[in-house]
């Protein structure tokens, strides 16, 4: 399903135990997206208020700094 990230420049020169980290982040991070888009789509509506929320407290935040 997801395809092999491209290898950066300097990524040729990180140590075996570098790219394996920076490998497992991009797994982590492909995880949580797969799981919020399954929410999303076993109940759209639940999903987007949800995030709505959350979106509109953290403008809020910026807007008063």
């Amino acid at each position: 399903m997801s395809k092999k990230p491209r290898p950066m420049k300097n990524e040729k020169s990180l140590s075996r135990e570098a790219q394996l980290e920076r490998e497992n982040e991009l797994l982590r991070l492909e995880v949580a997206y797969l799981k919020k888009l399954k929410a999303f789509q076993e109940n759209p509506d639940a999903f987007l208020e949800k995030h709505k929320q959350r979106w509109r407290s953290n403008s809020t935040k910026k807007d008063s700094d």
